[in-house]
């Protein structure tokens, strides 16, 4: 979560740090290897060194144990645009004094974007949520020329890496193991798979599904 004014602090620093060694090409986690490790690290520290700028919420699940059948109308879309519903509002909880606009990365999506906006508000609404829609905007964004969520990708990266095991492949990525690892310390995080604070500056929620 980026509050608007600071957005484009966000994105100096965050080009900033990216140079020499990534000039141009989107950051994702996918992409980091020995050879850019040392500007990863400087990508994500710009959002640990700068405490008021943003924050990080993940959700995470256990998608073995989804049942889109039951519970999605058969449909994995309904099922990830369920999880996003849940994040935002988090959002709305954690920040009763702020309006939001919501930028997922795009995706090809039968569902629009806007409507996930007014599902929103209408949650916020029905939960006695006294602000005139906070939910303000939601749009698809471009993730190859949007900073912020090549930051985002690359610290659920970090996490999905320690959560997944792995780093116990045999031909696992040393550099991606040295990041995530990285990632997890400049968090306070020793235990990825436990729930953090509710609040705070980065944090981990494990929803339970219903079975």
């Amino acid at each position: 979560m980026v509050r608007f004014f600071e957005r484009e602090a966000l994105c100096s620093h965050l080009m900033h740090a990216r140079l020499p060694d990534l000039p141009a090409k989107e950051a994702k986690w996918v992409k980091v290897s020995r050879a850019k490790l040392l500007a990863y690290k400087r990508f994500v520290d710009v959002f640990f060194d700068h405490v008021g700028l943003a924050h990080f919420h993940c959700l995470v699940i256990d998608t073995s144990r989804q049942n889109h059948r039951a519970y999605n109308q058969g449909s994995h879309e309904i099922g990830f645009n369920k999880e996003i519903y849940q994040l935002a509002i988090k959002f709305s909880r954690l920040y009763p004094d702020r309006l939001f606009h919501v930028y997922p990365d795009h995706r090809n999506a039968a569902q629009p974007a806007e409507e996930l906006r007014r599902i929103l508000n209408n949650g916020c609404r029905k939960s006695g949520d006294k602000r005139d829609y906070p939910f303000r905007r939601c749009q698809f964004r471009n993730s190859a020329k949007t900073l912020p969520l090549q930051l985002v990708d690359v610290l659920i990266g970090a996490i999905a890496w320690n959560l997944n095991g792995h780093a116990n492949r045999p031909d696992a990525s040393s550099s991606k193991e040295e990041l995530s690892a990285h990632v997890l310390k400049r968090a306070g995080i020793r235990d990825a798979k436990k729930d953090t604070a509710r609040a705070g500056k980065f944090t981990i929620w494990h929803r339970q599904l219903r079975k």
